[in-house]
């Protein structure tokens, strides 16, 4: 669902007059909001930090993400002269369904996004997106979703229009790295997720501390439907408290297909799996936080006949507290792999790219950080007249 600029205002100011009503009772009686005789105007001012208070009081808690990067190629044939800027923009409204309407295990979200394209022409040989904010320009409601955890907590239900990526094939630990494929297999194909999730269905099962059941329906481009279903297990290791899990997830899709050949298929499928293991946590000195290091693996593969990628090959290592003087800074190292479709009507003359990937995050505060990224693109987009191209990008992240 795209919106316009004045759809989008309209909408937001729907939304706050909805929660003011639920929120602020309406009555001809004086309120808290009203100055009483002994306050003087300055101290009873109602002010953006008392409403913010007073919706997390009553279970909303607005926050806001803006994300603007500047990718930058350093090879000269794919040289874009200025580079490429991009911008997101993300408000997101969760909700406590206890503390909002009185339903105990509820909560829900609605979530808009703005994007720009800033600057510039990006540098499109790559088959893996070397910014996982790439897309076009475009203003949505990005996620509107409600769930309902039942069972003590045994059972969750969750329905609307959801990000899959959010709660199937996701990396927990990389999701500072900004190649597309690092945070979840291209193997998935359609996957429901950024830039344009769909309406669907999920439900998520708990069988004890260690083991988990996801299973989801959604919405694709072209009225098809995707299938997934994905078990997992989580564990420690040692007295160290090492924490690992692994998730294997098999996907269908359903509906009309083409194959590169033309020809129709009433169906496609595949699978992916993600396995994440902490290794190392040490304290720093001085009790200035503790030095993690995290690794994680990704594999998928999925049919030639209708997928451009037929198999994925992922996985790399974080170090968080590099430096003493700088426990919440981390440094990523990983590298992704892909294998393309040797259909000849995919059109790849070569058959895989391969993409080394580097960064190091700066937390300047809570709110405000700086992640420097480098990434060099091996076979870029399968075709025999891209050279091997390394690119940066400078991430800045304001998060209130």
């Amino acid at each position: 669902m795209r919106l316009s600029g004045r759809s989008l205002a309209f909408l937001l100011l729907s939304l706050s007059s909805a929660f003011s009503y639920r929120c602020f009772p309406q009555t001809s009686t004086p309120s808290a909001l009203s100055p009483s005789a002994n306050e003087s105007p300055s101290e009873s001012a109602f002010t953006p930090r008392q409403l913010l208070r007073d919706l997390n009081e009553h279970g909303i808690s607005p926050q806001a993400v803006v994300i603007y990067d500047w990718s930058k190629t350093l090879h000269a044939k794919q040289d874009s002269g200025n580079g490429f800027g991009r911008y997101s923009f993300d408000l997101l409204v969760p909700v406590d369904g206890k503390k909002l309407f009185g339903l105990s295990g509820s909560a829900g979200m609605a979530r808009l996004k703005h994007h720009i394209n800033v600057f510039g022409e990006t540098y499109d040989g790559a088959a893996q997106l070397y910014s996982n904010i790439d897309a076009s320009s475009r203003t949505t409601l990005y996620e509107i979703w409600f769930e309902q955890r039942l069972m003590s907590d045994r059972i969750r239900i969750k329905a609307g229009k959801i990000d899959a990526n959010t709660e199937f094939a996701v990396v927990q630990n990389a999701g500072n790295f900004l190649n597309s494929s690092m945070g979840y297999s291209p193997t998935i194909v359609t996957f429901p997720t950024y830039p344009e999730p769909k309406p669907g269905v999920s439900a998520f099962v708990n069988a004890g501390a260690s083991y988990g059941l996801g299973l989801g329906v959604f919405k694709t481009a072209g009225s098809n439907t995707l299938s997934i279903v994905e078990p997992g297990r989580s564990w420690n290791i040692g007295k160290l408290d090492h924490p690992g899990r692994i998730s294997f997830g098999y996907w269908r899709l359903d509906g009309r297909i083409s194959r590169f050949d033309d020809s129709q298929s009433s169906g496609a499928h595949g699978f992916y799996s993600v396995v994440e293991q902490s290794v190392l946590r040490q304290p720093l000195a001085q009790d200035r936080g503790e030095r993690r290091v995290s690794t994680f693996l990704q594999l998928g593969w999925a049919e030639g006949r209708v997928s451009g990628f037929t198999h994925h090959i992922g996985g790399g290592a974080i170090l968080q507290g590099p430096l003493q003087r700088r426990s919440q800074d981390s440094l990523g190292l990983a590298a992704t792999w892909v294998r393309f479709s040797s259909e000849p009507q995919a059109g790849f003359g070569l058959r895989s790219e391969f993409v080394v990937e580097t960064y190091y995050k700066i937390p300047f505060n809570k709110h405000v950080a700086l992640v420097q990224d480098f990434q060099f693109l091996h076979h870029p987009g399968g075709l025999r007249t891209n050279g091997d191209c390394p690119v940066i990008t400078p991430r800045l992240v304001i998060s209130f």
